[in-house]
């Protein structure tokens, strides 16, 4: 038996779960937009706007924004993302896109806030995991773009979608899919604001892999296990490597990548991997300060 603890902007309270291992693990509170919940090493967030499949408002915002400080202050290994109600997100709310429309001020800063916060996924020290059930269009495929890693339904549906509205991208979708898919697939999800299945987004490399719905919560709470098996201070050195790579020539980030390997080869962690290779044993990486 285990206890969970709630952690939102609006109420903390526990919960029992019999079924779960581990320490305090969230309640959802319907009156957070995204919803906490802490594990050894893990921050689950979901957005929590079921009624509104999960539509982008500020609150939703403001609620990943505090997701990430948890993972961050916590020293988490892994943030888990998902939606609520089966669904992982539509994107921005359209009724409170055209409330705004008259401000274009106040649209511009509310996109630049959601633009940050896929960037600090991207940038963060911890593994961003997106667990992707029903539809992930607009800017919830922006979300998905920008986490680390993804496990979709092979019956979710996936796209860009913003043209079917007359709209485009404005927190990173396009240079995304640009960098994450060959141009041609990019521009048929972009152009056509066509959706693909779970499946045939694996196949295109726009996730991670896709399993069947009955074997996403085992796939993801193996990727997990995994993740959180692993040196923090090496996962956040292949994320930098791999943000490096992205984004500068390919000579600077050949170069960087030697620097940050020997960087990281006097760490402690570093010592107890070798140690553990000699004595055949599994290593025990140091908990984050």
């Amino acid at each position: 038996m285990s206890v969970s603890r709630v952690v939102g902007s609006a109420a903390t309270r526990t919960v029992t779960r019999p079924d779960a291992p581990g320490p305090p693990v969230a309640a959802p509170d319907p009156a957070d937009a995204v919803v906490t919940a802490v594990e050894p090493y893990v921050v689950r967030a979901t957005i929590n706007r079921p009624a509104r499949r999960n539509a982008i408002d500020l609150a939703v915002i403001e609620g990943l924004e505090r997701a990430i400080d948890l993972a961050e202050a916590t020293g988490a290994r892994v943030l888990v993302l998902r939606g609520a109600g089966g669904t992982f997100c539509s994107g921005a709310d359209l009724r409170v896109l055209e409330e705004m429309s008259v401000d274009p001020h106040r649209v511009e800063t509310f996109m630049v806030r959601l633009a940050l916060v896929l960037r600090r996924l991207e940038t963060a020290r911890f593994v961003s995991v997106a667990v992707v059930e029903g539809h992930a269009v607009a800017g919830g495929c922006e979300i998905l773009l920008a986490c680390d890693v993804s496990v979709a339904a092979t019956d979710a549906r996936i796209g860009d979608r913003h043209l079917e509205y007359g709209l485009v991208p404005a927190a990173g979708g396009s240079v995304r899919l640009a960098r994450t898919l060959p141009k041609a697939r990019g521009n048929y999800l972009l152009l056509a604001a066509d959706l693909l299945t779970g499946e045939q987004a694996a196949q295109w490399g726009l996730v991670s892999v896709a399993v069947p719905p009955t074997d996403l919560e085992p796939r993801v709470d193996a990727l997990v296990g995994r993740l959180v098996g692993h040196s923090a201070d090496a996962l956040a050195v292949v994320k930098k490597m791999v943000w490096t790579a992205d984004h500068e020539p390919r000579p600077d980030a050949m170069s960087w990548e030697r620097r940050l390997f020997l960087r990281h080869l006097g760490s402690e962690d570093v010592s107890e991997g070798l140690r553990a290779f000699r004595e055949r044993r599994r290593p025990a990486f140091r908990a984050d300060d």
